[in-house]
Order: structure tokens, then C-alpha cells, then sequence
């Protein structure tokens, strides 16, 4: 999979030119966002679409897992990969105690869907503290068939220059106004770009015996892919592209709006919703909607005989 990245010391030795030079990609780049109706994404990695461990710090309940059916069901669907660096394939067979360059790594819940259907508002770069060489092997995983990383910006840890490593908007190839970005760690974000991050729940498939905090692995469980964060916060990101493209009183000039500016407007129609007005707007659409599901049963909910009783004190979320 082609992956790409820009390093001053390999356009030129000019730091003024290099400025001019990724300020031209970022114009083209907005121009083409606006013109598709379309927003950038910088995903993470670790935590966030996927959990990783050495066969070496694989816990004893881990291990156990791995050797169980549903351990082996989960690497037949392709959802589970053991591998390491010297090969390019996957590897299915490992010796017990495991080595340091022998990998197992779980693909979260609904990795797939989110990538498919954010795909269709958002273009994607990949922004992570771990090597390029293990970034490059994780897209693999992520997307064989190179759907949706194929012509993306992948940044590691070796294009940072700051000490200690903080990831920051300065190192992609948009600009800031349309970027949002998903991570389990806002911390390690510059305070500056706080406000593009959409913070998710970390995802931590396998065991940990320094917390106490059991792992789904030990549960023998998983994050749900229907109730589970990835579909949360697509559902987040979705209600922040619309709210950046509404258009209101024919007004249109997308190249003044910042994306920063939608994710606080959701934020407000969310805390909206706690008011007496925003609670009784959300009040009467549940309503219509309840109304239609009984009208498509030929039956009438707000009639008022003895049997059919609607009240609604209370919001739908």
C-alpha cells in the first residue's frame, strides 16, 4: 500500500520554500474538500481503531484466548491477525512464550463500517506515535484492499521533532478549518489543536494485569458494534459535516466556515436538548414519530378510550 509523506530535506533545503509548498497543497486540497462537499479526518491508531500487544506481554488469559474457538474464529474472519516484521503475511501459528517482533493485534468492533461510511464525507490521513513501519503494517490490516488509505497521509513518530512527542495540525497537508480529528488521547495533542479532537473511549482488547480494569478478552466479550464507541462518534462526525455544509438563507461560502465552529454548534443543540424548549421540540418529534408507527399498524395513538394511553414525560435520546 502507497502511503505518503512530505519531509522538508527531501523538497528542499528552505524552510520558506517548503512553507509556500505545503501551503499550495492545503489550497488545492480545500478547494477540492469544498468542491465534494467533503471534510479531512486524522484517525489514530493504537486504541482507537485497533488494539495491539507483543506475544510477549500476552497474559496467561490471553494466551488462553487465543487458543479457543472463539480466538480462531475471530483470525478465520480476518477480525484478529497474529504477525510480526519479518514476514509480510499474517502468521497463524506462534511458538507459546512469544518473541518481541511476534504481534497480535484485534481490529475494533465496527473498524469497517466506520471506515465506509466516513469515507463518504471525510478524507483520510493517519496520524500516529508508533513507527512508520508498524503504521504501514496496521493499514494493511486495516484496509487490504486499499479502499480508503491508499492515497493518504501517514504520519509517525519519526516526523515529529518536538521533545517530548506531540502530535500537532502543523504536519498535515490540510488546513486546520476542515480537519477534525479522532483519538483516544487528547493529551497528547498541542493545546492549540484541543478543539479539532474527538476524544474516544480507548479500546483495550487485551489484558493489562498492571490495571484493574478486566479487559473484554477476559470477559471473553466485545465492545458492541452497533452501541459501541465507533458508531458513537460516527454518528458525532456525521452531525458535525452536516452542520458545517448547512446552508441557511441561501448563504453557501464554505471557504469562511471552520469546521471548530460546527463541533461547538453540535455541542450547543446537544445541551439544547436539556431545556425546557430543546426537550419539548424533541418531545413532539418523538411524538410524530410514534404516531406514524401506529398509523402504519392502522391504529390511532391518540385516542383517547381506555385501552391506547400515551404520555410522554421524559426525553429520547
Amino acid at each position: 500500500m502507497a502511503v505518503q509523506n512530505l519531509k522538508p530535506n527531501v523538497i528542499s533545503s528552505s524552510s520558506i520554500h517548503y512553507a509556500d509548498l505545503i501551503k499550495s497543497v492545503r489550497d488545492k486540497n480545500l478547494k477540492s474538500l469544498l468542491a465534494r462537499k467533503k471534510l479531512h479526518l486524522v484517525l489514530d491508531l493504537d486504541n482507537t481503531l485497533l488494539h495491539s500487544s507483543t506475544m510477549l506481554k500476552l497474559t496467561k488469559y490471553d494466551r488462553d484466548y487465543l487458543q479457543r474457538s472463539v480466538g480462531v474464529k475471530l483470525i478465520e474472519e480476518k477480525k484478529l491477525f497474529q504477525w510480526n516484521f519479518q514476514r509480510n503475511d499474517s502468521v497463524t501459528c506462534l511458538p507459546a512464550r512469544g518473541r518481541n517482533d511476534h504481534w497480535v493485534t484485534k481490529l475494533r468492533p465496527n473498524v469497517e463500517t466506520f471506515l465506509k461510511e466516513a469515507s463518504a464525507v471525510f478524507e483520510f490521513s493517519i496520524f500516529t506515535l508508533g513507527t512508520c513501519k508498524y503504521a504501514r503494517k496496521m493499514l494493511d490490516l486495516l484496509d487490504p484492499e486499499g479502499l480508503y488509505f491508499a492515497h493518504s497521509q501517514v504520519i509517525t513518530r519519526e516526523d515529529i521533532r518536538s521533545k517530548p512527542l506531540k502530535k500537532g495540525l502543523d504536519l498535515v497537508w490540510a488546513h486546520e478549518r476542515v480537519v477534525l480529528v479522532v483519538d483516544d488521547l487528547k493529551e497528547v495533542w498541542k493545546d492549540d489543536n484541543a478543539k479539532s479532537v474527538i476524544k474516544i473511549a480507548p479500546y483495550e482488547f487485551f489484558d493489562d494485569e498492571s490495571s484493574n480494569k478486566k479487559s473484554w478478552s477476559r470477559n471473553w466479550a466485545d465492545e458492541s458494534e452497533k452501541y459501541g464507541e465507533l458508531a458513537r462518534v460516527l454518528r458525532e462526525l456525521k452531525k458535525i459535516h452536516k452542520e458545517f455544509y448547512n446552508v441557511e438563507e441561501g448563504q453557501d461560502d464554505y471557504e469562511s466556515r471552520d469546521v471548530r465552529d460546527a463541533i461547538e454548534e453540535v455541542k450547543r443543540k446537544f445541551f439544547l436538548q436539556g431545556t425546557k424548549e430543546g426537550m419539548s421540540k424533541h418531545a413532539q418529534e418523538t411524538i410524530n414519530e410514534i404516531d406514524e408507527c401506529f398509523k402504519s399498524m392502522g391504529l390511532n395513538c391518540r385516542t383517547n378510550g381506555p385501552n391506547v394511553i400515551l404520555q410522554t414525560n421524559h426525553m429520547v435520546m
